[in-house]
């Protein structure tokens, strides 16, 4: 079982790379490297954390080799993908003064070759942490290769769909595997149990780099805290810990730093839980205070963008419940997702007709999307009550109106 992880290709968008140092003499890391085979196209680079869609830039590759000269402050972690247009393969590095050499493989993750002293410290904890995944991924493996994945009902259909061309026969062989999914018939038992196994081990893995984030602080520390988070298999308390007690005092410009903050604030974006209040501009520039917008009020936060079809729809079916509650105590506020500039947000207003009061969130500067925990999502909708708790969480229009007729 291969440990990268198969992406979808998106397109980026080339612009200057954030985080560049700001004071004293510039550092350059010269990065180097060579897809040894990968049939990549283009390769992606991005600060760790955030959205490759829109930030980032795009290294030309020539003769599956490509040079980059990347300003930094030094101490930023980076994320660089080739990507051969179905797939790719990431690594991450620390953009230290020097040279680093990115050598990616075809059939394994990629290696970082350096003599750069965080890159170095990094790669020394992964190598120890590693051995806590690799037995777990081990015994997983072990049943790949005896076939003992599947059950024999699963592994025949599967056969049978290798072979099937029909389209109609081919969509009842995929309807049987999805019931022996939903049955629990789909794997077997043990091959089951040990991918559980391979879970628990990465939990394991991630507590350990974050135990060395609170016993050894600095940036290889808070890297290990990035990516616990943005694993989904985080310790939330002891990252919260990290977070609040060490590096929010001893880097509080940092970019990982202020993501983690972000992160924390939306792991408690849930039913039952508050919602993040924050401070945007309107269209004229004016600033609204989001918690003054909807006090005494049941409020959706509608999260959305120009770019986003399926947010414009839930949007538009939402105006008509307004119009009939917007006198009862029901308000809605709008907050679009823009870049670069807002003139897509205005032409969206104005052909679907929002009535509610719209505020924007230009180029991600104010973090709300993170902070709602929907970082590379398009957009959310969130219904709170007057009590300032969230009552539930991307409702459609009708949802909506049954939990106001309810509570107002």
């Amino acid at each position: 079982m291969n440990r990268f992880i198969n992406l979808a290709f998106v397109a980026v968008m080339a612009a200057s790379l954030p985080g560049m140092a700001q004071h004293g003499e510039k550092k350059v890391c010269v990065v180097t490297g060579e897809l040894n085979g990968f049939p990549a196209s283009l390769v992606n680079i991005v600060r760790y954390g955030e959205d490759g869609r829109y930030y980032g830039d795009t290294i030309p590759v020539r003769d599956g080799r490509f040079r980059y000269e990347l300003d930094t402050d030094g101490s930023t972690v980076y994320d660089l993908t080739a990507r051969d247009g179905r797939s790719g393969r990431y690594v991450h590095f620390f953009a230290e003064e020097g040279a680093v050499h990115i050598k990616f493989h075809p059939d394994s993750v990629a290696d970082v070759i350096t003599s750069t002293p965080l890159n170095t410290e990094m790669r020394r904890v992964k190598a120890a942490t590693d051995t806590i995944t690799d037995e777990a991924f081990a015994r997983l493996e072990a049943l790949e290769r005896a076939k003992l994945d599947y059950t024999e009902p699963a592994r025949r259909l599967l056969e049978l769909r290798q072979t099937t061309r029909n389209s109609d026969s081919l969509k009842a062989i995929d309807t049987e595997l999805r019931r022996l999914q939903a049955d629990g018939r789909l794997l077997t038992p043990e091959f089951v149990a040990a991918d559980n196994a391979v879970g628990d081990a990465f939990r394991r893995e991630y507590k350990a780099r974050c135990h060395y984030a609170v016993e050894h602080p600095g940036p290889v520390g808070l890297y290990f805290l990035q990516e616990s988070a943005s694993s989904k298999l985080a310790d939330t308390a002891l990252v919260r810990r990290a977070v609040e007690e060490i590096y929010a005092k001893r880097y509080p410009a940092a970019y990982a730093t202020r993501w983690l903050q972000g992160w924390l604030a939306g792991c408690n974006t849930k039913v039952g839980g508050d919602y993040f209040d924050f401070t945007a501009p309107d269209l004229e520039g004016n600033d609204h205070t989001l918690s003054k917008e909807i006090a005494g009020r049941v409020a959706l936060i509608d999260l959305w963008g120009s770019w986003c079809a399926s947010c414009r729809i839930h949007s538009q079916e939402l105006i008509p419940v307004y119009n009939k509650y917007k006198d009862r105590g029901f308000t809605v506020v709008g907050v679009a997702r823009e870049y670069d500039n807002a003139d897509a947000m205005k032409t969206a207003i104005r052909r679907d007709g929002y009535p509610w009061l719209n505020l924007l969130e230009l180029d991600d500067r104010l973090g709300i999307w993170t902070k709602y925990g929907i970082g590379n999502a398009g957009g959310a909708r969130f219904l709170v009550g007057r009590d300032g708790k969230i009552l539930a969480i991307n409702p459609d229009a009708s949802q909506v109106e049954a939990i106001l007729k309810d509570k107002l």
